[in-house]
């Protein structure tokens, strides 16, 4: 375990000297080997080539993935609970310049709606509301909205305009960023949150106060892709529902695929920043 230790406190103690976003987020290096260990990562192996192998999905969506044995899923359902990812992320302000929602399922951008509406309710204010979203064809299996939308970028529309909110925040302004479908060789690739906030640098302003809305467990790896993303003129924030992880069958594995991206590109932040 020693090792796994000295090498998380080289990637995230340095992250002190570095730029901040509003409020920063860590997994506990300590825990987090006693997990790998748990599920059989060798104490002297590369952390991050070792979950990348093991705990991230290959070419698959992340509902298409099997769940762990009945064993090794409580011990990470377990663990994830007491390390707060399956808690809801608040924010830091009380006042944003904008308000990002984080393309997804349709049920999940439902959710994530939803808690940016619960957060109006609660005193949380915004000038703009941004939907980062991609031409994702809808999939029967998770999506909702086939009858209206054709893929995710349209089903954010029908979303918006069908939920119902405060007037004031429904007088705001709004905008929708559509990223097409990647070209990979033969086949074609959905845009990932990486190539959203991309492609939403290209019109964003040079500085503001952003909210980005997620929810869990996908909060820690999308906030270290936007950290990674963004320069440092745009201050962030990151909120996020929390879930209840016994209502999805393949939490588990959700949640192991979800903490191998967040390492790994938290390692990644810390490699541009030397």
């Amino acid at each position: 375990m020693k090792k796994f230790t000295l090498f998380f406190l080289a990637i995230f103690v340095c992250n002190g000297l570095l730029a901040s976003p509003i409020q920063d987020h860590k997994i506990d290096p300590i825990a987090l080997s006693e997990l790998a260990s748990s599920l059989g990562i060798a104490e002297d192996a590369n952390i991050i080539d070792a979950t990348q192998k093991r705990w991230l999905r290959k070419n698959q969506e992340r509902w298409e993935l099997a769940e762990l044995s009945s064993d090794q899923k409580k011990l990470v359902l377990d663990w994830a609970t007491r390390q707060g990812l399956f808690t809801s992320w608040k924010p830091y302000f009380n006042t944003y310049d904008k308000a990002l929602i984080l393309g997804a399922t349709t049920s999940r951008m439902q959710m994530r709606l939803d808690y940016l509406k619960g957060l109006w309710n609660e005193g949380i204010r915004f000038k703009e509301i941004v939907w980062l979203t991609g031409d994702r064809p809808l999939n029967n299996q998770v999506d909702d909205l086939l009858d209206r939308a054709n893929n995710e970028s349209q089903a954010a529309h029908v979303i918006w305009e069908e939920t119902i909110l405060p007037e004031e925040m429904r007088n705001i302004s709004v905008s929708f960023i559509a990223v097409p479908m990647k070209i990979e060789g033969s086949s074609h690739k959905r845009p990932n949150t990486e190539d959203t906030i991309i492609e939403w640098l290209k019109v964003a302003p040079q500085s503001c106060t952003a909210l980005f809305v997620s929810d869990q467990p996908f909060c820690g790896y999308q906030f270290a892709v936007i950290k990674t993303c963004l320069p440092e003129t745009i201050q962030f924030d990151l909120v996020g529902q929390g879930v209840d992880p016994s209502s999805h069958p393949s939490a588990a594995a959700i949640t192991l695929d979800s903490i191998a991206r967040w390492i790994y590109q938290e390692n990644l932040y810390q490699s541009k920043e030397r």
